[in-house]
């Protein structure tokens, strides 16, 4: 595994936490007001990389249920998308250093020497991480309505 390969493959999908596709799956699934506005807080620094917000602002620090998928989602990507290009389905990175702030796809495409199998390899690791990250999010924003709806009874 080369610099190229985690940087376009693992942290190049919304920086170290993959939290792109975590985003987008907050917008799918979203009832409780602190999640719909994390995640619109999110996106706009999240689709070039920079993902503080979604780290502080889920809270994935220091959260017991983020922990799970924050360690499992780099590790099976990371082996899918080795497993990948060992059969020669994903071409291995070209050696082009791209800047970390490009956005997923372009970054794959780019980084794989002009390949548009960079992107689709991409694509496949984000719905590989939002598959593992919705059931604990689903959990998340039940706690959190619940707690929403709460306030609202005793307010």
């Amino acid at each position: 595994m080369t610099k190229q390969f985690i940087d376009t493959f693992i942290v190049g999908i919304g920086d170290s936490g993959m939290t792109l596709a975590v985003l987008l799956a907050i917008f799918m699934i979203a009832k409780s007001r602190q999640m719909r506005e994390m995640g619109k807080l999110g996106i706009g620094s999240g689709i070039f990389n920079v993902n503080e917000p979604v780290i502080f602002g889920l809270p994935i620090i220091m959260n017991p249920l983020a922990i799970i998928p924050w360690l499992l989602a780099p590790v099976v990507v990371g082996a899918v998308t080795y497993f990948a290009m060992s059969i020669g389905f994903a071409p291995r990175p070209a050696g082009v250093i791209v800047p970390w702030t490009t956005p997923a796809l372009l970054s794959g495409y780019l980084a794989t020497g002009n390949n548009i199998m960079g992107s689709v390899m991409q694509l496949i690791n984000m719905v590989i991480v939002f598959t593992i990250w919705f059931p604990f999010l689903k959990i998340m924003d039940k706690q959190y309505y619940e707690n929403e709806r709460s306030e609202k009874i005793v307010s």
